[in-house]
């Protein structure tokens, strides 16, 4: 039998899923030469392997690309999504998978309420690099109190209401800093300027952008020369940057719906919740990526901007106490959410069902 991987290795969030998912596993001793990879944007190596597909292989797809009536064995979806409503064109993918997993309760709900059988539906978490994340790290202190936001510029991240908020309580004090470090699937220049112009529209000089990818070792330097972490998302399928800051040790403020209430539920104290009200998806580019024949993309939480402002003076204000329970609570996210412990929940589901023997 093989376990078939099938992915792609990147600096995105499915990538570095399943970049980590695959490291993880290929440590286990009996498995090196059991597992596969298969790139699945390389036609020729997809049609090679699923032509040496045997019955009793176990094919783990991390995007969302039809595998029934092509590779034999036992096909598992392994999806993220971020509305409550799951794209049709994920949703069709998901309904002809023999298994399902997702990365939080909050998603097998919303697959189970779209129509997926729930017996077809596991959840099995994602995890963080507590090599590269962790709050343990030398002393750093200017006299600036710092604020980081990672993730992609897009409206589902909230970045432009941060912003937005920041302006209102903050201004150009010198005594603070906000870090953005973002970036794109595409249109990378058009992207950057559109940051930048906001910021500067602002006239705020104490808000910095890092635009592009970064290794991962000066992306955990960004973590520990931060105070708070801040992403008031609409939506997560899980949340990587809010994992790698809770892993850190960073007091964060955000919303508390969605996939990532999966491990912040386990480190209330450490988090300021951003107040938000459930809209319908009306975001040109989200859906630009999944188009609908009925124009109805499902709800996500729209963060409120005086409520983000709140958060902001709330999480500086009561620094000394959401830090040391923020540093405490990191211990928790590294032991329950590591790579291996998501390779662990993902053996014992196959094992459940029978399918290692």
């Amino acid at each position: 039998m093989k376990i078939r991987l099938i992915g792609i290795r990147n600096t995105l969030g499915i990538g570095v899923h399943y970049t980590n998912f695959a490291n993880a596993l290929l440590k286990l001793s009996h498995w090196k030469n059991l597992v596969e990879e298969i790139p699945f944007n390389d036609q020729e190596a997809m049609q090679a392997a699923a032509a040496r597909s045997e019955p009793d292989d176990i094919n783990i797809c991390f995007v969302s690309i039809p595998l029934q009536n092509h590779f034999c064995g036992t096909n598992i979806q392994w999806v993220v999504f971020e509305s409550t409503r799951v794209p049709p064109t994920i949703m069709s993918t998901m309904l002809t998978a023999d298994m399902v997993w997702v990365p939080s309760t909050w998603g097998k709900d919303v697959l189970i309420a779209n129509g997926l059988d729930s017996v077809r539906c596991d959840v099995v978490p994602e995890g963080v690099d507590s090599g590269q994340f962790h709050p343990w790290h030398p002393p750093y202190d200017d006299g600036i109190f710092r604020y980081l936001l990672t993730g992609k510029y897009e409206e589902r991240k909230s970045i432009t209401e941060t912003i937005d908020a920041w302006a209102q309580v903050f201004g150009n004090d010198p005594t603070v800093e906000l870090s953005i470090k973002t970036n794109h699937f595409e249109n990378h220049e058009i992207k950057k300027q559109q940051i930048v112009e906001h910021i500067t529209g602002l006239d705020l000089k104490n808000v910095n952008v890092w635009y592009g990818s970064i290794p991962e070792n000066e992306l955990a330097t960004l973590y520990h020369r931060s105070n708070v972490f801040v992403l008031p998302s609409k939506g997560e399928g899980w949340g990587l940057p809010l994992i790698e800051a809770a892993a850190s040790g960073l007091p964060i403020i955000t919303t508390m719906w969605s996939g990532h209430t999966e491990f912040l539920n386990y480190i209330t104290d450490s988090v300021v919740p951003v107040e938000f009200d459930m809209v319908p998806i009306d975001c040109p580019e989200y859906t630009f990526y999944y188009p609908t024949h009925d124009n109805q993309w499902g709800e996500w939480a729209q963060p409120r901007i005086n409520h983000i402002a709140t958060g902001l003076i709330y999480a500086r204000n009561n620094y000394q106490k959401l830090h040391t329970q923020a540093v405490l609570n990191s211990e928790i996210i590294r032991k329950e959410f590591s790579w291996e412990q998501s390779v662990t929940t993902a053996m014992k589901m196959l094992q459940q069902r029978r399918l290692l023997k």
